[in-house]
């Protein structure tokens, strides 16, 4: 005599397990919502900045807007056009409009701009009359991070 095994019929989830894996659900996309709103938020304070630089033979004239963010650093790199090296400048003068008036002999390094203000910073070098310059203008955002924010070549006039 055989005896049948009684078939198991599988009817779904019982409610326990059909909470858990809701739970789960809501779990994940709350993680996964509060890290792209950490993104989005940090996106947000990124430094973003225009900056144009001109060029005479006693050094560059940097002109820097604030787009997003806080800048709180200038520097610049520059080179002859074709060399691989690029010295760096830290030191010079700003000014800087706020409120109506102007604050002039702001060192470059102690720069505070946020979005919608601008400053034009004067970085002494000895350059010949005539020749192209590459630069990079290097700002340091509220968390002293170095943000590379113009590049180009510029030639050198005469005055």
């Amino acid at each position: 005599m055989s005896r049948d095994m009684p078939k198991h019929k599988f009817r779904g989830l019982t409610t326990v397990e059909a909470l858990l894996i809701a739970a789960g659900f809501i779990i994940v996309g709350v993680i996964g919502a509060l890290t792209f709103q950490q993104i989005g938020k940090s996106a947000a304070e990124a430094l973003r900045a225009n900056a144009i630089a001109t060029a005479d033979r006693g050094g560059f004239d940097v002109t820097v807007e604030v787009l997003n963010g806080k800048l709180q650093g200038l520097a610049l790199q520059y080179g002859q056009a074709g060399s691989p090296t690029l010295q760096t400048i830290t030191q010079g003068s700003c000014a800087k409009a706020s409120g109506g008036s102007v604050s002039t002999g702001i060192q470059p390094s102690q720069l505070q701009l946020v979005a919608g203000q601008s400053a034009t910073c004067r970085f002494s070098a000895q350059l010949s009359p005539g020749t192209q310059y590459v630069y990079v203008i290097i700002g340091y955002d509220g968390t002293g991070k170095a943000v590379q924010i113009a590049k180009g070549v510029v030639s050198a006039g005469i005055s």
